[in-house]
C-alpha cells in the first residue's frame, strides 16, 4: 500500500505545474512567508552552492549541517574564528541569503554538553538563531540537564536550542519533547515540530493545541503519503513509554522503512496526502524550515520546487 501510494504521489510531482493552477484560488495578496531551506534539501553540495542555488530558487533564509549527526556522517564543519568561516560569512552576505539554522546533533543521557562548545562557538560567529538536536532520554533527568546546560551555553550568544522527536528514539513524539523542554525550563529551549515526524509519531495537529505555545518552536515542512512503512503497534508502543531505546547510533528494527522515507522519501508540500494546511494552523507562526530531498533530481530543481510548492501551499492559510 505504501508504495503504491507513494508512486501515485511521484507521479504528481512530475506535473510541476498542476497544483499551481489550483493555488490560485486564494487571495493574490497573500502575504509570502519566508522560508528556510533547510540542510537535508541537498546536503551533499558545499555550503556556498548550497546558498546560491536555494537563494536563486526563492528562498530567504536556509540551514546547514555542520556536525556529523552520527560518527563519519557527512556534514560541512566550521571553526570559530578561522578565514573559512569569516569568507563563508561574507558569501552569505554578498548573496542574500541569512543562515538561520543548523542541525546534526544527536544526544542522550549522558552527553556531555561541553564537546559541544567550539561548534557552538563557531555557530555564534555565524550568527545562527536556531540548534535543532534529536536524541534518546533513558533518563529523563539528566537528558533535561543536558539541554538546560546546551541552553544556557547557547543563550548569550543568540539562539534557540530546539529538541526534534522522532518516532524511533526515545525522544519519539510530541509529547515527550514537551515533558522534556518543560523540564529544562529554558525560554531558549523548544520544540522543532517535523510533519512527517509528527504524524508517523501518531500524533495529530489536534494535539499542537495542548502544548502552551511558547514550548512550540520552529516548524519543519515536508509532505508524505498518510500510510507510512512502520508497524503500528511499533507506534503504540512508543506512545505507551514501552519501547526501549538506548543510543543515539544505529535504526531499532522494525523503524528501518519510516528511516529510509524521513532521509530520502519526503514528497513535496502540497503533492502528498498530509493535511499540512491544518497542520499550519495548529501551530503558532513560527519560522519554516522546508526539508525535503529529492533523490534522483537536480540540486536547483529541488530548490525551485520546494520553494515554489511550498509558497503555494501557504496562500491556502489566507482569506
Amino acid at each position: 500500500m505504501y508504495r503504491r501510494n507513494l508512486f501515485k504521489a511521484a507521479t504528481f510531482i512530475a506535473g510541476s505545474s498542476a497544483l499551481s493552477a489550483l493555488s490560485t484560488v486564494k487571495a493574490m495578496d497573500c502575504k509570502k512567508r519566508p522560508l528556510q531551506a533547510i540542510a537535508l534539501c541537498a546536503i551533499e553540495l558545499p555550503p556556498e552552492k548550497f546558498a546560491e542555488q536555494a537563494r536563486k530558487a526563492g528562498y530567504e533564509k536556509m540551514g546547514l549541517r555542520i556536525h556529523p549527526i552520527v560518527p563519519g556522517a557527512l556534514a560541512h564543519e566550521f571553526k570559530a574564528g578561522t578565514p573559512e568561516i569569516r569568507a563563508f560569512k561574507q558569501h552569505l552576505a554578498n548573496t542574500g541569503i541569512v543562515l538561520h539554522g543548523v542541525d546534526g546533533f544527536a544526544i542522550n543521557s549522558d552527553t556531555n554538553p561541553a564537546e559541544f562548545h567550539s561548534v557552538m562557538d563557531a555557530c555564534a560567529e555565524l550568527g545562527i538563531k536556531n540548534l535543532t538536536l534529536c536524541g534518546d532520554a533513558p533518563n529523563k533527568e539528566k537528558f533535561a540537564k543536558v539541554l538546560q546546560d546546551m541552553a544556557d551555553y547557547a543563550a548569550p550568544r543568540g539562539f534557540n536550542i530546539d529538541v526534534e522527536f522522532m518516532i524511533w528514539r526515545t525522544v519519539g513524539t510530541l509529547e515527550q519533547a514537551y515533558e522534556l523542554v518543560k523540564m529544562a525550563d529554558r525560554p531558549n529551549c523548544t520544540i522543532a515540530v517535523d510533519s512527517l515526524h509528527l504524524y508517523r509519531s501518531g500524533g495529530s495537529h489536534f494535539d499542537l493545541d495542548k502544548i502552551p505555545q511558547k514550548y512550540l518552536g520552529e516548524i519543519h515542512l515536508c509532505d508524505a503519503v498518510i500510510d507510512g512503512p512502520i508497524d503500528k503497534k511499533l507506534v503504540q508502543a512508543q506512545r505507551a513509554g514501552t519501547l526501549k531505546v538506548e543510543s543515539t547510533a544505529g535504526t531499532p528494527k522494525g523503524f528501518e522503512g519510516v528511516v529510509k522515507e524521513a532521509r530520502e522519501g519526503r514528497l513535496i508540500p502540497g503533492v502528498g496526502e498530509l493535511p499540512l494546511v491544518e497542520f499550519l494552523r495548529h501551530m503558532p507562526e513560527r519560522p519554516i524550515g522546508v526539508e525535503v530531498p529529492l533523490p534522483g533530481y537536480q540540486t536547483q530543481r529541488v530548490f525551485d520546487l520546494t520553494y515554489k510548492y511550498s509558497q503555494d501551499l501557504l496562500k491556502q492559510l489566507c482569506g
